[in-house]
C-alpha cells in the first residue's frame, strides 16, 4: 500500500478560494505544475521514521505528541483540515502564510528535514516550508 503526502505552495489569494471551495484543494494537489512549489513523499515512511525517533528519544512512539510541528507540517494534527471534502485518505488541509512561517521555525526546532533545498524525500520537508515562508506563501496538502 502506498500513501503519498503532497504539499503545494500557493498564493494567499488562492488560499481564500480554497477555503471558500474546499474541492479546489483536490484539483491543486492533483494538478500542480511548478516542481519548486511541490513537496511529495511516502506518508507511511514518514510515520515510521517519526515513530522510531519518538520511541528512541521519548520512549513513546506517538510522534504527533512529541513533534507537534511535524504533525502540523503533514496535516496529521487535523487542526487545519478543510471541512466537507476528502482527498485520498482524508481531508486536505491548508495553512496560511503566518502558520507556514511558524511551521518552518518549528520544524527547525524539532530537527526535521533540513538538507539541501530542493532535495527529494523527507529531507526536503524543512526547506520546502522555509522557502514557502520566505515567499509569503500558503500551503495546501493532503494524503492520497
Amino acid at each position: 500500500m502506498s500513501m503519498r503526502l503532497t504539499l503545494v505552495r500557493i498564493d494567499p489569494e488562492v488560499l481564500r478560494a480554497v477555503r471558500a471551495r474546499p474541492d479546489l484543494a483536490g484539483e491543486i494537489l492533483s494538478g500542480h505544475s511548478r516542481e519548486e512549489d511541490v513537496f511529495t513523499d511516502d506518508y507511511l515512511a514518514l510515520g515510521d521514521i517519526a515513530e522510531g525517533r519518538a520511541e528512541a528519544e521519548h520512549g513513546d512512539a506517538r510522534w504527533g505528541r512529541h513533534y507537534p510541528w511535524l504533525a502540523a507540517a503533514t496535516g496529521a494534527d487535523g487542526e487545519h483540515d478543510l471541512p466537507g471534502h476528502t482527498f485520498g485518505y482524508g481531508p486536505p488541509f491548508a495553512l496560511d502564510p503566518e502558520r507556514v512561517a511558524e511551521v518552518a521555525r518549528g520544524l527547525a526546532g524539532e530537527g526535521w528535514g533540513f538538507a539541501a533545498a530542493g532535495q527529494d524525500g523527507f529531507a526536503g520537508l524543512g526547506p520546502f516550508y522555509t522557502a514557502a515562508a520566505r515567499e509569503g506563501g500558503a500551503v495546501v496538502g493532503g494524503v492520497s
